[in-house]
């Protein structure tokens, strides 16, 4: 299970006085990944992400994924787009952690690759690569 962080109705209710986002309509916990709660958010009309980052990721890395998102968005790579708050941030805290909130895409994990898909993948980390010369910032690897 990977929903480490629970949350409830009245944090929902933090979240929409804080993000320019229609009303949450509804919020539930996904079970799939290892390292950060996530939850998927409903509105009327939208889907959302919210990460709640847990122990493991260190707080000073986590705006450069947040940049880095942001840029690869604007070059149109389908990744997730991180959701800026009501005061022009990507982050927030969420039971003492820090959290954002990124958009929903369609999809699902694929069990059996094929050697277009690694070509596919091959392709778009390329582009990746040429997109991120130009990105000023830097991290040190953790792994």
């Amino acid at each position: 299970m990977a929903v480490y962080t629970k949350i409830n109705n009245s944090d929902i209710l933090n979240i929409n006085k804080i993000f320019p986002l229609e009303k949450i309509t509804s919020f539930i916990g996904i079970k799939k990944g290892i390292e950060n709660t996530n939850y998927l958010l409903r509105t009327k009309k939208t889907k959302y992400i919210l990460t709640i980052f847990e122990k493991r990721v260190a707080n000073k890395d986590v705006p450069f994924f947040m940049k880095l998102m942001d840029l690869l968005n604007s070059a149109k790579i389908n990744c997730p787009k991180p959701i800026k708050n009501l005061e022009n941030k990507y982050l927030f805290k969420i039971k003492g952690k820090l959290a954002c909130i990124v958009t929903f895409l369609d999809g699902k994990d694929k069990k059996i690759l094929t050697t277009k898909n690694c070509y596919q993948v091959g392709t778009i980390l390329a582009k990746m690569h040429q997109i991120t010369k130009r990105f000023k910032i830097k991290r040190e690897n953790s792994m």
